[in-house]
């Protein structure tokens, strides 16, 4: 019977009761009462049984899959396959099947009400049998596993002993030939099977025969044991022919694989494809194929093949011979595998082996499109990186590429190397990157039949994936959303739905939702920061939203938006009290039963608990009620118990409705559910969900307000408010780098402070080192050596004046950004605050700028300065500005000695003097004395300046090939002379604006 209640009562309709009779709940009741759904209200119980399944024991049929194994399913987040525990086997009978073909040939049959997997806009979505149209994408599994358990054959198994039979424990005698019993599935015996499959027969005496052959292959089969002739290879082995007929069939339309034959070793399998390509496989331009009338055998080769992932195409042709038609299957490998075909199989005829390296060189040399592996459903992601880029400009040089870009978003679909390129030049990541590098193939649906009968079919339930492979298609196990809130949204009720899997998107197709979360695939991204505006939006705007949380990667980020965003929906329910619905799906995971609820699991009792008599209703959702906490199911005042398979939920289910109710919940039907309702005279009633929607029109005062805005009207001002937020948000991470990069400035100038500090020193002490050799050393000093020796002196007392100045100015630096880092970190967040410091505190560094670039005694200019302004007084002697050479017939031999003391002061040129000091094999010292020597007797030779500087002539011979690496020495009849024209250059050329480094002062002129 209908709920009991007041005529004027709005309603929503959800179902029909055991009775046929309308099942409808009060609107208001729905939208302010604690609620909780459980089970799986869809199909389920839908894939033909036979249909083989991966698990990590090994391929099986469906229905041979038992509860807690371990098959292979599809994350749909990731899109990497992986191995999932079976939750529960459900088996049915049903007579609403399809038969859906894909483009390659695959074929696979499930009822109209199963859910199967389709791409739309990077997201992997279930779909109905009855919705799936030709065009639809489907995800197959690029390679498939091998338990590779099964490694011999018991040949003794396929005939009983007899009088002319003798089986023994490793042998076994027919008639007069004694062979062994135990047969190793080896490479070797896998070609002979090959080669049975493509051209073998028997005759009466079950001999082998294996016709139609090769050179190569007839030298193959001789070393097996056959008998070799001119047109045949026969072997007469009794229990070997039986094994053979039994578990490969006989005659040209019998032959198939045995579902073993997949969990063999790889080497048996790769001679399996080897040997049937060496007999029936045909060879040319591009690509390698086989025909056989048998389709179950050319079934089961492509699934041999996609073991070792190399992906084929399969296709009829038929034939007419002597008036009679014929139907043959071929398989073709799809051009993209063929060089993974190539090294796969080991084929013993010799020109179908030249014949594959000259096709797979020709692929290699991009001569072949490949049209096979494509990428669908990648929606506008590329177009709008594409903009980004600026690819869509006029005067882009990739202007052609946008153009593509654009074709292709078109087209919803793109060759795997054409889309992973496009993802590589323009530099996009995450979910958009791991699809083209993915373990999925898509393929297009050709053809949905309708498969008469009633047939028994079967579902897994997955853990996690909630999906399984079935004959090399990823399927979804069937469950549903809440046909409540599709209701509710039908009759334009807003509701906030929290969303953990990223399974919700697929409403916008029908209804007008904003979509809230991480992911590039939403209408906005959102931070804890948007919590306050998603609920003025929820309750003051009437906006229905999708509260996506799934694409967050840290849990506690997600954790914290949706705490804030309930926190805030409570507090504006105070003050509203207007009928809202909150809805969370897998809320074991806020509020488990047995483990520690956290801040937002309370929060949420709390709003179950308090939030009714404001108007705030929540529905908790969970496939495993076992895994929640009981005080939250017990005091909702409507429950929906779909079908449960764990014992430990059913469990749940005697203990709150009744041991009967446990016994029967593991059967309900497609829809079907248990209700239990406070505001129905019955306690529990068995109802039947509707499928389809329908829109309740009705108004009852109180509610009839609560209209949802047409958001394509709204959208602009609701995004701009959205994206303000976002921009604040923006604004900060902005200011905190900006105060990064001054943080990094500062360091960096204190690095060129050390440098200059470094470098200062360095010329401190060649300058020393220089005049010590001067007075000491055995040349003869120049005329005015005196007047020189006390200008060095002089210059010496001011370079260490400096270095006291440049240690000053760092321990200053290290003290500023010292402060300035504890006024970052005590900095007010106002922007505006932000903005007026940055005033205050720009014209000071312009003014310190400006003030270290004219001070003469700076620390970028002065070692220069000093230099050049020595060499501006000695003009009659060196004449830097014109770069000329001042020289007498006595210096002809090589530059004045005062020019070269001079220029060996400069700080480029002694930069460059310690690099080749490091280079050799002399230490400080000796490197020093023997560039004195070069400078007061230029002219010398290796062995003259070795023994003048009382250094090692092959050390000498070390420091002087590097001086002329770098040009600062010439050499000329094994004579060597500084070279001051370089010299000159590196000073006039040098850049004191830039931090000396090694690098820039060593190479750069």
């Amino acid at each position: 019977m209908a709920d009991s209640g007041e005529d004027d009562v709005q309603r929503i309709h959800v179902g029909e009761t055991g009775d046929g009779e309308p099942l409808e709940f009060p609107t208001v009741e729905v939208l302010t009462g604690r609620a909780f759904i459980t089970g799986k209200s869809g199909s389920g119980k839908s894939i033909l049984g036979g249909t083989p399944v991966h698990t990590e024991n090994g391929r099986k049929p469906i229905e041979d899959v038992s509860e807690g194994e371990q098959v292979l399913s599809l994350n749909k987040r990731t899109y990497e396959q992986e191995f999932q525990p079976v939750q529960a086997v459900i088996e049915h009978e049903a007579d609403d099947l399809l038969q859906i073909t894909l483009e390659d040939g695959t074929e696979i049959i499930g009822t109209e009400d199963h859910s199967f997997l389709t791409i739309d806009d990077l997201e992997i979505v279930p779909v109905q049998g009855s919705d799936v149209e030709e065009g639809t994408w489907f995800p197959l599994a690029r390679e498939l596993p091998s338990a590779e358990d099964v490694t011999e054959v018991d040949l003794a198994e396929y005939v009983p002993e007899t009088a002319n039979l003798t089986i023994r424990d490793d042998e076994i005698q027919s008639g007069p030939r004694t062979d062994d019993r135990h047969l190793d599935l080896d490479l070797e015996t896998g070609k002979v099977v090959g080669l049975y499959l493509a051209e073998g027969s028997f005759d009466a005496r079950d001999t082998l025969q294996i016709a139609n052959i090769d050179d190569g292959v007839r030298s193959f089969l001789d070393g097996q044991g056959f008998n070799v002739y001119e047109r045949t290879c026969n072997k007469g082995f009794k229990p070997f022919a039986k094994f053979l007929q039994s578990e490969f069939g006989v005659g040209a339309g019998g032959k198939s694989l045995p579902a073993w034959i997949f969990d063999t070793p790889a080497a048996f399998r790769k001679g399996v494809i080897s040997g049937y390509f060496d007999g029936d496989g045909t060879i040319n331009g591009d690509s390698a194929s086989v025909l056989s009338k048998s389709s179950e055998l050319i079934d089961g080769m492509k699934e041999l093949l996609r073991q070792f992932g190399i992906s084929t195409t399969l296709r009829d042709k038929f034939t007419t011979y002597n008036g009679e038609e014929q139907q043959y299957t071929r398989l073709t490998v799809d051009s993209f595998s063929l060089a993974t075909f190539a090294e796969v199989v080991d084929l013993e005829v010799v020109q179908k082996s030249e014949q594959l390296e000259t096709a797979t060189a020709g692929i290699a040399d991009g001569g072949t499109y490949n049209s096979k592996d494509m990428i669908p459903g990648f929606g506008p992601v590329l177009n709008v990186a594409a903009r980004e880029q600026g690819w869509t400009l006029r005067d882009s040089d990739n202007r052609v590429s946008g153009a593509s870009v654009h074709h292709l978003t078109r087209q919803q679909k793109a060759g795997r190397q054409t889309f992973n390129r496009l993802v590589d030049e323009l530099d996009i990541e995450g979910r958009t990157a791991a699809l083209g590098q993915s373990d999925i193939q898509w393929k297009r649906v050709v053809d949905v039949s309708p498969v008469s009968g009633t047939r028994t079919v079967y579902d897994l339930d997955v853990a996690l994936n909630d999906n399984f492979i079935a004959n090399g298609v990823f399927v979804h196990n069937s469950n549903s959303t809440s046909v409540v809130v599709e209701e509710l949204l039908e009759a334009g009720y807003p509701v906030l739905i929290v969303d953990t899997d990223g399974e919700y998107y697929g409403l916008k197709e029908e209804y007008e939702l904003l979509h809230a979360g991480a992911d590039e695939e939403c209408d906005i991204q959102v931070t804890v920061d948007h919590a306050e505006k998603l609920a003025h939006l929820a309750l003051e705007e009437n906006v229905p939203i999708i509260l996506d949380v799934s694409g967050y990667l840290d849990d506690e980020e997600a954790d914290d938006l949706l705490r804030e965003t309930v926190r805030h929906l409570f507090a504006k329910e105070k003050k509203l009290k207007k009928p809202f619905l909150l809805v969370v799906e897998e809320c074991h995971e806020y509020i488990p039963e047995g483990g520690g609820v956290g801040e937002t699991g309370n929060l949420l009792i709390k709003v179950g608990k308090r939030g009714r008599k404001h108007g705030l209703g929540v529905v908790g959702i969970s496939q495993r009620p076992a895994d929640v906490k009981k005080d939250f199911i017990t005091q909702a005042n409507w429950l929906v118990w779909h079908r449960l398979t764990w014992e430990n939920d059913t469990k749940v289910v005697g203990r709150i409705v009744g041991s009967d109710y446990a016994d029967d919940v593991v059967d309900l039907g497609d829809g079907e559910a248990f209700i239990q309702t406070d505001w129905s005279d019955e306690m529990v009633r068995r109802v039947q969900f509707k499928r389809k929607r329908t829109f309740d029109a009705g108004a009852t005062p109180g509610l009839d307000d609560f209209e949802r805005p047409d958001l394509k009207s709204v959208s602009g001002s609701l995004m701009e408010d959205l994206d303000d937020i976002s921009d604040r948000k923006e604004q900060e991470r902005s200011r905190i780098e900006e105060l990064e990069s001054k943080l990094e400035n500062r360091e960096q100038r204190i690095a060129e402070l050390e440098s200059e500090l470094e470098t200062a020193r360095d010329v401190s002490a060649a300058a020393r080192k220089m005049a010590n050799a001067l007075a000491h050393g055995d040349g003869a000093p120049p005329e005015e050596y005196q007047a020189t020796l006390q200008t060095k002196n002089e210059h010496i007392d001011r370079l260490e004046e400096r270095i006291d100045e440049l240690e000053a100015r760092i321990d200053e630096s290290d003290a500023e950004a010292a402060a300035d880092e504890n006024a970052d970190e005590n900095e007010d967040a106002d922007a505006d605050a932000d903005t007026e410091a940055e005033a205050d505190e720009a014209p000071s560094e312009s003014a310190s700028a400006s003030a270290a670039e004219s001070d003469d005694d700076g620390p970028k200019d002065a070692l220069v300065d000093a230099v050049q302004a020595r060499l501006r007084r000695r003009g009659e002697r060196s004449q830097l500005r014109d770069g000329s050479e001042d020289t007498t017939p006595e210096e002809s031999s090589g530059p004045a000695p005062e020019t070269v003391v001079d220029l060996l002061q400069a700080a480029p040129v002694v930069t460059r003097v310690n690099a080749a000091r490091r280079d050799s094999k002399c230490n400080d010292d000796a490197a020093w004395q023997l560039v004195s020597e070069l400078a007061t007797n230029p002219g010398a030779d290796a062995h003259d300046l070795a023994a003048a500087a009382g250094v090692d002539v092959e050390a000498a011979h070390t420091l002087l090939r590097e001086l002329r690496t770098r040009d600062l020495v010439t050499r000329t009849d094994r004579t060597y002379a500084f070279n001051a024209d370089r010299m000159r250059a590196l000073v006039e050329h040098d850049d004191p604006s830039k931090p000396r480094t090694e690098l820039r002062d060593q190479w750069e002129p």
